[in-house]
């Protein structure tokens, strides 16, 4: 029978499982609780490090890429190799689904982009030669257009149906590393070795802003799913956040230790970080600077980070040659209880 005491009891859980986002003043170390190990020895008897990864719209299916000069497809649920593509020359720097599911995109050093049916996994078409070693791809919303970042002073922006150069952008220096649309696909940030996170209408091709706070090579940005914030990370350490509206700096976070090279939001609040130092940190931007999460079992640097909304879940590949998965609900839920038996 349900009795006061219970009563209490559930009511002090679920106020510090409620709270527990916004006040939590401690780091909570997260274990993953799914890996994805590679045993494929490449010719060069080794591990091939894992540089890029992306999910199938449905979830099921995962893609990673790696200096192997190979794309492989993962079952998610069972941890099992699908496939391996090689059709790139040279270490394939990125791979990104369509937002639409159909297809699946990616590109490399050897200057080429291959575009893979999503199903059958066949090559449909190769994207116009951009004439420089491939960093980094991002499509927008509609799925009408992509993104091309590589070693050179520009963005290049594709139509998808058939891989033809649309547009051509010029930015700050000639080494991007990274680029992505804004949510609804009215903006685009790029940045690379200068420092400079460099801001787009892709209506009309306009530079909106330059945004300057970096000192080092900016690695990775990423838009919030409102698309009200941009969050940038680098070689100096350092986050920084930058409003969408006035473009104005928000927000710095000190990176506890090592370069920063991947950054994700699962969802509007929570913002995610990989590094150098092998690590993952978890930060609410808009309560305290400490992050309030922390994942250390990766032993080589973290290339990328994604959120799957679905399944409310934070998925990172490394260079350590694993694909981890991480959850963190279960986790709260414990703190709380913790904090009540005490």
């Amino acid at each position: 029978m349900f009795n006061i005491k219970s009563l209490c009891y559930c009511f002090v859980v679920g106020s510090l499982v409620l709270g527990v986002l916004a006040v939590q003043a401690e780091t909570t170390t997260i274990p993953s609780h799914q890996v994805i190990q590679f045993n494929h020895v490449s010719a060069s008897y080794r591990i091939p490090v894992v540089v890029g990864v992306s999910l199938s719209q449905d979830g099921q299916q995962l893609i990673t890429v790696g200096d192997d000069h190979k794309a492989r497809v993962w079952d998610v649920q069972t941890g099992r190799l699908v496939r391996e593509l090689a059709d790139q020359a040279d270490w394939v720097r990125t791979v990104k689904f369509r937002p639409d599911g159909e297809v699946f995109v990616t590109g490399g050093m050897d200057q080429n982009m291959y575009c893979y049916d999503a199903r059958t996994f066949q090559r449909k078409f190769q994207f116009e030669s951009n004439r420089c070693a491939v960093r980094a791809v991002a499509f927008s919303e509609d799925s009408e257009r992509m993104a091309m970042v590589g070693f050179d002073n520009s963005v290049c922006v594709y139509e998808t149906t058939y891989g033809r150069l649309h547009r051509r952008w010029t930015t700050t220096c000639t080494d991007q590393r990274c680029v992505e649309f804004s949510p609804s696909s009215h903006y685009m940030a790029a940045a690379g070795r200068d420092g400079n996170v460099r801001v787009f209408d892709t209506t009309t091709g306009a530079v909106v802003a330059d945004l300057k706070k970096h000192i080092r090579r900016v690695n990775t940005v990423a838009f919030s799913p409102d698309g009200s914030v941009l969050a940038t990370g680098g070689d100096d350490q350092k986050i920084h956040l930058w409003s969408m509206k006035d473009y104005k700096h928000l927000k710095e976070l000190d990176y506890p230790s090592g370069k920063v090279t991947a950054l994700t939001f699962c969802g509007d609040n929570l913002l995610a970080a990989g590094s150098a130092n092998n690590k993952i940190y978890v930060w609410d931007i808009h309560t305290n600077a400490v992050p309030m999460y922390e994942m250390n079992e990766h032993q080589g640097t973290v290339a990328e980070l994604l959120w799957d909304q679905t399944h409310k879940t934070l998925i990172s590949c490394s260079f350590d040659t694993t694909v981890r998965f991480w959850k963190w609900e279960q986790a709260d839920v414990a703190a709380a209880e913790a904090s009540v038996v005490r």
